[in-house]
């Protein structure tokens, strides 16, 4: 099965929360929505208020975790399944796009009910292999993203690593550690979401096809995502045939959870470098020709539309899918019967 969907909330939908977004997602008969946090604001404040109450009852945030001071004064992380004391210190989100974990469990139930398959985005500025304060910010974020995705039933979370460090060779160790952390920490047996890995379309951040790649082939808990545009714009331009589009799904394929997951969109690039993306019909990108190309693919697929023109544009990779199927079953049956 190919699965087709959006990156954030529909341009065309009334609404603006997670709610909204998935019955928006199903009226524009989409099968996948890509959930991003962004616009959250971010606050500590004492649990006295708090004392007593579980983090996922509070009505009017979302309780991202809760620190305990050790018997030496130090506070650490009890999680968010313990009952909050007057002495710990309350992390909480305030989100646009959902209130409280009710707003994350009714929106994942929905989505359930109308088969479509959910995914989260963490921010899109990270900077993870950054020793300083954005590293450390940069981790909060994915774990946040990691926790909302779990509570909303997401399949996986997405992400982009950031900038190189020193050199490439110490980047890649240092995104292997890294991630290896978050895996076992927030493991797909405790029920989170596998973390996605995304491709580059710029030289100094950190993300070519070899080194997402690598991460999957030893972490269990990552996953290869194929970015169709960065990783045409940082190849230089590299995916013009049928049989490109097929090389590079082979490669990914090989390590996917649930279903091969990708996004895909139009995109200017200069060497090999993503300028912006663009709308699909005026890019230098072709989806006519990877249609072609998953003609007799056999396995599950999801297409996110990361378009400026959003639904619009998954709505005509569906068409023109759709379109060429139905030709190329022509094509067989007519060989078949000049048989």
């Amino acid at each position: 099965m190919i699965r087709y969907g959006i990156a954030g909330i529909p341009l065309t939908g009334k609404g603006r929360t997670f709610v909204e977004s998935v019955e928006e997602t199903y009226k524009l008969d989409l099968k996948a929505l890509e959930v991003q946090l962004l616009r959250v604001n971010f606050q500590e404040n004492s649990g006295t208020e708090y004392a007593g109450m579980l983090p996922r009852d509070n009505e009017n945030s979302i309780i991202i975790d809760v620190m305990r001071p050790d018997d030496d004064g130090n506070y650490r992380s009890v999680g968010t399944e313990t009952e909050i004391e007057e002495e710990d210190v309350v992390k909480e989100l305030f989100w646009n796009m959902a209130r409280n974990y009710d707003d994350l469990k009714l929106g994942g139930q929905l989505a359930r009910e109308l088969d479509i398959i959910l995914s989260m985005h963490s921010p899109y500025y990270m900077d993870l292999l950054n020793m300083g304060e954005m590293g450390e910010k940069s981790a909060d974020h994915l774990k946040w993203t990691l926790i909302i995705g779990k509570e909303m039933g997401a399949r996986r979370v997405v992400t982009h690593t950031g900038f190189y460090g020193k050199s490439k060779k110490e980047s890649l160790k240092h995104a292997t550690e890294l991630y290896s952390s978050f895996a076992d920490e927030m493991s797909h047996e405790k029920g989170f979401p596998y973390i996605g890995v995304e491709t580059s379309g710029k030289p100094e951040i950190f993300g070519t096809t070899e080194e997402v790649l690598g991460l999957a082939r030893k972490i269990p808990g990552v996953e290869p995502i194929l970015n169709m545009p960065h990783y045409h714009s940082l190849s230089g331009g590299k995916l013009i045939t049928s049989s490109d589009f097929t090389e590079i799904l082979e490669k990914f394929s090989k390590f996917a959870k649930y279903d091969t997951y990708m996004e895909f969109s139009g995109v200017e690039y200069e060497g090999n470098s993503e300028v912006k993306l663009t709308a699909i019909k005026h890019g230098s990108l072709k989806f006519e020709t990877f249609a072609d190309s998953l003609m007799d693919y056999t396995g599950d697929i999801t297409v996110i539309s990361c378009s400026p023109l959003l639904e619009h544009d998954a709505q005509y990779m569906d068409s023109i899918y759709a379109r060429n199927f139905i030709r190329h079953i022509q094509r067989k049956k007519q060989k078949g019967e000049a048989k």
